[in-house]
C-alpha cells in the first residue's frame, strides 16, 4: 500500500503547493493530504509523525468548514513546511547517474563511452546508470535523462566522460542538461567535476607513453622502410590535406627513418607517430594573422640540420609545390648546395571536395579546372583580379575564406552568375568535416552564418550540385575509419 501512496504524493505535490499560496485554499491543501496519507492507516514510524504533526496543526484552528484570513496566514509557512516533510516521508530518494560523451561518426569512439559507462556501474554498483552523447550519436542528454527519469530516478548525477574542463563541461553539457531538468520539476541533478590532473590520470598517462614509446622503439629498429631518409638530405615531403589513409607509402617511409622533421599548422598530429622517438621534432606552421615563422627561419633551419648530417623531413599538408612554399625552400636549399628530393602529396584542392562528393570535372557540367590562392605572398592580404580564372568551369580556391565577400563579389563583376553553386569546406578530410552550398549570391553569409573559418576550401561551379548525389563521407565515415589498416594505425559534422 506504502508504495500506492508515493505515487499519490507525487502527482498531488504540484497543485497542492499551489493551493497552499492562496490563503484560502491552504486549509483545502491540508485536509486532502490528511486524506491521502493520514487515513492511510499507516500508523508507524514516520508515519505517525506525519499524523502528529497534522492534528497539531488543526488545534491551531484549523477546521474542516475553512479558516478565516487571519487564521490561515498564521500557519500558512508551517503548512508549506508540512507538505514538504509530507513529501520526504512518502518518496524515497532514488540515485540515478548519466555518463555523458562526445559523440563521434566513429563506431569504436561511441562504444568506448558505452563501456566505460557499464565499467563505472559495475564499480559504483550503481543501480540505474545511462549513457547520453553531446552531439551525433543518441540517446542525447534528454533522451538518457528522461530514460532514468522513467527508471525511478529522482537524483541525478551527470558525469562528462571528458579529460579536462572547457567549453563541453562548462557550457554545452550544463545547459543540455538543465533543458532536460526543466521537464521534470520533480527531479534534482548535479555535474562532476572534470578528472583534468587528477594523480590516476597522470599515473595512467605516463604508463600509457611509456608502453607506446617502447613499442614504437622496437617496431622502427625492426621495421625495414623501402623508401630510406639519406644523411645530409632534406626532403619536402607532402602530408595530404589531413586523413591519414592518404599520406603516401614513401612519405610514411622517410617520417620512420628521419632524424628531424620540420612540420607545419595543417600536419595531422597523427602522422607524427612514425617518426621515431628520438628524433627532433619542430613546428613552424604558419596561420593567417598570428605570430609566425619567417620563411627565411624554416629556410636557415632545413640548411643547418643538412649541413650536421641529419636527415630532414620538412612535411607540409598538402602538396608541398601547390601553394606550399616548397619551391621557395627548394631554391634555398640548392643555393646553399644540400641536397633534397620533392614528395609529392594528395592535395587538399582535390581530396577535399572529393570528400564533399564534389568532382571537379564532369562531362555534363565541367571540362575545366583552376585552382587559386585567395591570399597573396603576405598571408593576409586579399588577392586581387581573383576573377582572372573565371572562363575556367571550376574554380577551386584555397586560403581564401576569410576574404570570401571580396572574392564572390570579385567573381560576378568578372562575369560569373551570381546564381553559380558555390561550397565551402572546412577541415576537409578529417572526421569533424563541415560543408556550406549555395550561390555566389548567398555563400558569403551562408558561411558566415555556420561559422566557417580556415582551414578551408571554396569550390565554385556547377559540380556543386552534384554534391546532393554524391556525397558519401558523412554517410560512410564510420566504416571510412575502421577500413585504414594500410598503415596499421588510423587517426561539426559534414551536412
Amino acid at each position: 500500500m506504502l508504495a500506492a501512496y508515493e505515487t499519490a504524493a507525487a502527482a498531488a505535490r504540484v497543485p497542492l503547493y499551489r493551493k497552499l499560496v492562496d490563503p484560502f485554499t491552504a486549509a483545502e491543501a491540508l485536509w486532502e493530504f490528511e486524506n491521502l496519507f493520514v487515513l492511510s492507516g499507516q500508523t508507524q514510524g514516520d508515519w505517525q509523525d506525519v499524523s502528529s504533526r497534522f492534528e497539531a496543526l488543526k488545534e491551531d484552528g484549523l477546521s474542516v468548514d475553512g479558516a478565516n484570513e487571519i487564521g490561515a496566514r498564521t500557519i500558512l509557512a508551517e503548512a508549506r513546511s508540512f507538505l514538504d516533510y509530507c513529501a520526504r516521508a512518502t518518496i524515497k530518494e532514488v540515485r540515478g547517474v548519466l555518463v555523458v560523451g562526445h559523440g563521434s561518426r566513429r563506431r569504436e569512439a561511441n562504444d568506448d563511452v558505452r563501456e566505460a559507462t557499464q565499467r563505472i556501474a559495475e564499480r559504483g554498483r550503481f543501480p540505474l546508470v545511462e549513457t547520453a552523447f553531446l552531439e551525433i550519436e543518441h540517446p542525447n542528454i534528454g533522451e538518457a535523462f528522461a530514460r532514468l527519469v522513467e527508471r525511478g530516478a529522482n537524483e541525478i548525477t551527470v558525469h562528462p566522460y571528458f579529460l579536462s574542463p572547457g567549453r563541453h563541461t562548462r557550457g554545452d553539457i550544463p545547459v543540455e542538461v538543465r533543458e532536460a531538468a526543466s521537464h521534470h520539476v520533480d527531479v534534482n541533478y548535479r555535474i562532476t567535476e572534470p578528472l583534468s590532473a587528477h594523480p590516476l590520470v597522470i599515473e595512467a598517462s605516463v604508463e600509457r607513453l611509456v608502453e607506446t614509446i617502447a613499442h614504437d622503439t622496437d617496431k622502427n629498429r625492426s621495421k625495414a622502410s623501402h623508401y630510406n631518409a639519406q644523411p645530409g638530405t632534406v626532403y619536402l615531403v607532402g602530408a595530404g590535406p589531413g586523413d591519414p589513409g592518404l599520406l603516401t607509402v614513401k612519405a610514411r617511409d622517410l617520417l620512420e627513418s628521419c632524424d628531424v622533421v620540420i612540420y607545419d599548422y595543417l600536419v595531422n598530429p597523427e602522422m607524427l607517430s612514425y617518426v621515431p622517438a628520438p628524433a627532433e621534432r619542430t613546428y613552424v606552421g604558419k596561420v593567417g594573422g598570428g605570430q609566425q615563422r619567417p620563411q627565411r627561419e624554416i629556410n636557415r633551419l632545413l640548411v643547418w640540420h643538412a649541413r650536421k648530417g641529419e636527415r630532414v623531413v620538412r612535411l607540409k599538408g598538402g602538396d608541398p609545390f601547390l601553394f606550399g612554399r616548397g619551391a621557395e625552400e627548394a631554391e634555398a636549399l640548392r643555393s646553399a648546395g644540400v641536397p633534397f628530393e620533392v614528395v609529392p602529396g594528395i592535395s587538399s584542392a582535390l581530396a577535399v571536395p572529393a570528400y564533399a562528393g564534389i568532382p571537379l570535372t564532369h562531362r555534363d557540367f565541367s571540362s575545366s579546372v583552376a585552382v587559386v590562392t585567395g591570399s597573396r605572398s603576405g598571408d593576409t592580404a586579399f588577392r586581387r583580379n581573383i576573377a582572372s580564372p573565371s572562363s575556367a568551369d571550376t574554380i577551386v580556391i584555397l586560403m581564401g575564406v576569410t576574404h570570401l565577400r571580396e572574392i564572390v563579389a570579385d567573381l560576378i563583376v568578372g562575369g560569373r552568375s551570381s546564381k553559380t553553386p558555390a561550397a565551402v569546406i572546412r577541415w576537409g578530410t578529417y572526421e569533424g568535416q563541415l560543408t556550406v552550398t549555395g550561390t555566389l549570391k548567398t555563400i558569403a553569409e551562408d558561411a558566415e552564418n555556420a561559422g566557417m573559418r580556415p582551414p578551408a576550401v571554396i569550390v565554385i561551379g556547377e559540380v556543386v550540385k552534384l554534391r546532393d548525389r554524391l556525397k558519401w563521407f558523412e554517410e560512410n565515415t564510420t566504416s571510412l575509419w575502421e577500413s585504414h589498416s594500410l598503415f596499421e594505425s588510423c587517426p561539426t559534422m559534414v551536412v
